[in-house]
């Protein structure tokens, strides 16, 4: 297990220097530093969650005061680990709350209240969109995966921290599990928010999906020619295209959910060993 709270303060303030040497430091003044991460980025949970309200209403999400709390300890605890494991490049807490929360939430519209649909998410890194998720739909299923043992570890962390039992988390590498029972066709939806190109990404997570369900790729707003060029890899799959959502975010930056059906089971030699896929993607 990493440590939090491994580095030195870097905050430059004399209450600072004297907390990182070990010398007595005022209530006050600990009071302070404790709005600090280890590597001196301030912490604010109060314009967090004013954000996330703000512009909640765009994911159709109804927050509650333990939503809302959660969503706060989630935010605190990536960007104080963010210190030690690199696990996102958005600490600002108004950026944090748009592009991480607010995003994760777009795929909301897909889970309904009547049926307690099961969704994996594919490379999670830090948890997302999984966590946000999983702490908004509590009565839904999630599962990630992520083959980097240290984004692994976050993830086991933040869950017990934030109290989080809706999640089932695994380390292994996407290909891998799509060959096992425990994973494969077993998800009414996989999602991924990575910078793979679609044609990857579909032989990854359409193996995991169940017939009539659908694989959500989060992309940007240039997903025509990553569409184009996966079209091979949906036949091959199993998969049809179903639409593609657009949005924009509360920051200008233009969203897009690719939606791939699950409309004839997959071949049992796919998903292929990793080394082939990048050698001769769909």
């Amino acid at each position: 297990m990493f440590n939090l709270f491994k580095k030195r303060v870097t905050i430059n303030s004399p209450a600072a220097e004297k907390f990182t040497y070990g010398e007595p430091v005022a209530d006050e003044d600990l009071t302070d530093l404790r709005d600090y991460t280890a590597d001196g980025v301030k912490i604010d949970r109060a314009l967090f969650l004013k954000t996330v309200n703000k512009h909640i209403k765009q994911t159709g999400v109804e927050l509650d005061d333990e939503m809302e709390e959660m969503l706060a300890d989630y935010y605190e605890v990536v960007v104080r680990s963010n210190a030690n494991i690199n696990l996102t490049a958005i600490t600002d807490p108004e950026e944090f709350a748009v592009k991480h929360i607010i995003d994760s939430l777009m795929l909301s519209s897909f889970l309904t209240k009547s049926t307690k649909d099961r969704m994996i998410d594919v490379g999670t890194g830090a948890g997302m969109p999984a966590i946000p998720l999983a702490i908004t739909h509590p009565d839904h299923r999630f599962a990630v995966i992520d083959s980097q043992n240290k984004r692994f570890e976050f993830v086991k962390f933040a869950t017990v921290r934030i109290n989080i039992c809706n999640i089932h988390i695994g380390r292994m590498r996407a290909e891998e599990a799509g060959r096992l029972a425990l994973y494969r066709e077993q998800f009414e939806f996989a999602t991924a928010r990575a910078v793979a190109p679609l044609n990857v990404l579909t032989e990854y997570c359409l193996p995991m999906v169940k017939m009539d369900g659908c694989f959500l790729a989060m992309k940007g707003d240039n997903y025509q020619e990553e569409v184009d060029g996966a079209k091979n890899a949906i036949f091959q799959l199993g998969g049809r295209l179903e639409e593609v959502r657009e949005y924009k975010l509360p920051s200008g930056e233009k969203r897009s959910i690719v939606v791939i059906k699950k409309v004839v089971p997959c071949r049992r030699d796919l998903p292929r060993r990793s080394a082939a896929i990048k050698k001769n993607p769909f």
